[in-house]
C-alpha cells in the first residue's frame, strides 16, 4: 500500500513490484487453498534463487501453511529424508530437478507436484550478465502441474485463513552436523522479531536502501537477508541466481546497491580481481 509500484525484487532486469508480489502471492495462497491445502500443511519449495521462490514463500505464509525450503543441491536420499521428515504434501520444483522428484515421489506423502523454470523468470534483455549455469530453455514436465498456468488461473484474493503470530511459518533445516538435518521451527513472530531487531537496531537499513542477495534463499541466511529483511524494510532487492563476481560487480554499478552481505571468500575474490576497478 505504501509503495505499490516500487520494485521489490529485480532478477537480472526483470522487476517484481510490491503490488505484483502481493497479488501473485495472494494467488499462490488461493491456489493452495483451492487445491485442498489446509492450515499447517507443509509445502516444499525445491528451487534455487528466482522470483517464483519469493512468491511461493509469501503465498505459503498467507495460506497459513508451512514453508519447507529444500536445498536444490540435494541428492535423492537427502530429498527423500526431508520430504518424509516434514510430511510435505505439495512441492514446487525447478524443471531440471524433476528427475529427483520423480525418483522419490512414490515413497513420500506428496499429492501435488508443480514445476517451474528459471527461463520463465529471466528477461529477454538482461541488464547485467547471467551465468551460463542458470541459462537454458524450459524443460517439459508432463508429470507435473505447470506453476505459471496454475497461478494465472487461481482466484485473485488470498483465502480467509486466521493466522496468528505464533503459528509455525517455516521449517528450516540445519546442516546435520550431529546426524541427519533437523527442522528448526520458525513462527511468524520469529520472522517479524528477527527482522525488526536486525533491520532497525543492527543494520539500520531503510526503504531508501538497495539490497543485493546472492545467498541461496532456501538457507536461513538467504531467507533473512534476501527476503524477510528487505521486504520488512521496504527495500528493492537485486536477486542473483547464484554467486558470480562479474554479475555482482555489474549489478552493484547498474542499480547503485547500498547493502549486500558477503562471505569472506566472496569479498576476497572481488578484491583480487584485476578488473574490479572497471566497475563503480
Amino acid at each position: 500500500r505504501r509503495q505499490p509500484d516500487k520494485p521489490a525484487f529485480i532478477f537480472y532486469g526483470a522487476e517484481l513490484t510490491y503490488r505484483e508480489l502481493d497479488q501473485q502471492s495472494d494467488r499462490f495462497a488461493a491456489m493452495l487453498h483451492a487445491g485442498g491445502a489446509k492450515k499447517g500443511e507443509r509445502i516444499a519449495v525445491f528451487l534455487p534463487n528466482c522470483p517464483q521462490f519469493i512468491v511461493a514463500f509469501f503465498g505459503i505464509l498467507k495460506a497459513g501453511c508451512i514453508h519447507v525450503p529444500v536445498n536444490p543441491l540435494f541428492k535423492e536420499q537427502e530429498l527423500l529424508y526431508e520430504l518424509n521428515d516434514t510430511g510435505a504434501t505439495w512441492i514446487l520444483a525447478l524443471d531440471s530437478l524433476m528427475p529427483l522428484v520423480r525418483a522419490v515421489r512414490g515413497q513420500t506423502s506428496l499429492t501435488r507436484v508443480l514445476a517451474t523454470s528459471i527461463a520463465e523468470a529471466l528477461p529477454a534483455e538482461p541488464t547485467f550478465p547471467v551465468p551460463e549455469s542458470i541459462r537454458g530453455a524450459k524443460i517439459a514436465c508432463d508429470d507435473a502441474e505447470d506453476y505459471a498456468t496454475l497461478l494465472a488461473a487461481a482466484p485473485a484474493h488470498a483465502p480467509d485463513v486466521e493466522v496468528s503470530l505464533d503459528d509455525i511459518a517455516a521449517l528450516n533445516y540445519t546442516g546435520g552436523t550431529t546426524g541427519m538435518p533437523k527442522g528448526c521451527v520458525h513462527t511468524q513472530r520469529d520472522m517479524v522479531y528477527t527482522a525488526a531487531t536486525t533491520c532497525v537496531i543492527g543494520m539500520r537499513v531503510t526503504s531508501d536502501d538497495i539490497a543485493l542477495c546472492f545467498y541461496p534463499v532456501f538457507w536461513i541466511a538467504g531467507e533473512d537477508l534476501g527476503i524477510i529483511f528487505p521486504v520488512f524494510s521496504g527495500m528493492t532487492t537485486v536477486l542473483l541466481g547464484r554467486w558470480d563476481p562479474i554479475g555482482f560487480m555489474a549489478a552493484v554499478e547498474r542499480y547503485k546497491v547500498t547493502f549486500a552481505a558477503l562471505l569472506v571468500d566472496n569479498a576476497v575474490e572481488i578484491m583480487d580481481r584485476p578488473d574490479n576497478g572497471d566497475y563503480d
